[in-house]
């Protein structure tokens, strides 16, 4: 038994060497290469979510300079966000020979390091504001169903429709055992949010309908729950730049703007 433990633990050990050594051994051509292979998968995925608009030949040729635009200006913001950093890089340099040595900071130290970095939070409140405010100009150039899209309102939509064939399929005892619980810890506590009781409500409702009622009023029924998933005027500006904010954006845009002529 002793010897069987041992091995295991030997057996284990190696093994740990072996995917060690395997990290440490990567050259920086490899840690090159595997950046580029990350950046093209991610490239790759942008594109996929690009296709999913079915963006016109015109649009894509509006978002162009509105790309460039939103991009020079967070390229603007993260220059200022650089100088801070410059600013504080020492002080924080300078804490760590103090604490190298065991020693106290002076007190001006930390104070300063704290102004920095409420000045950083200062800048990022600044720059949220400033980018989204770029959101109305995708908004006129984009249709409500690719903006649906892009801020994953079409999503919200099916877990709408999955929510409420779920309870509809419950017997009453399941309902009331398992709905319940499942609405506080999942679908409330939101601000502006529907209330717990009403939403209880409104799953009741949709469970009492019967098929024809629900081919009626399901739709109604189902655009009041859609507050759930549904993301706020505000989120949903954010998704929209932060999409058009990608660096691999401008790229992409030109060279479906090139594909697209070609055809």
């Amino acid at each position: 038994m002793r010897t069987t433990a041992l091995l295991a633990a030997c057996l284990g050990l190696a093994a740990a060497l072996v995917a060690t050594c395997a990290r440490a051994q990567l050259s920086p051509e490899l840690r090159k290469l595997g950046d580029e292979l990350d950046a093209l998968a991610a490239e790759n995925q942008l594109i996929e979510d690009l296709n999913t608009l079915q963006l016109t030949t015109e649009q894509i040729q509006s978002l162009i300079p509105a790309t460039s635009e939103v991009q020079g200006a967070a390229i603007a913001l993260e220059q200022q966000r650089l100088n801070i950093l410059r600013r504080l890089k020492p002080l924080l340099q300078r804490k760590r020979e103090l604490l190298i040595r065991d020693e106290h900071p002076p007190e001006e130290l930390p104070a300063h390091i704290e102004a920095l970095d409420t000045e950083l939070a200062e800048l990022d409140r600044r720059a949220d504001e400033s980018l989204t405010a770029h959101a109305s100009v995708f908004r006129e150039i984009l249709s409500d169903a690719q903006i649906a899209i892009v801020t994953g309102e079409e999503e919200a939509r099916r877990q709408v429709v999955e929510l409420i064939e779920w309870v509809r399929e419950l017997d009453d005892e399941a309902f009331e055992s398992q709905v319940p619980a499942y609405v506080a810890s999942q679908l409330t506590g939101r601000e502006g949010d529907l209330s717990e009781d009403e939403i209880l409500e409104l799953l009741s409702l949709a469970r009492a309908m019967d098929a024809e009622q629900y081919r009626r009023e399901g739709e109604a029924l189902r655009g009041k729950l859609m507050e759930l998933f549904r993301p706020s005027h505000e989120e949903a500006d954010r998704m929209i730049v932060n999409l058009f904010l990608h660096e691999a954006m401008p790229t992409v845009l030109q060279d479906k703007l090139q594909a697209a002529q070609a055809q």
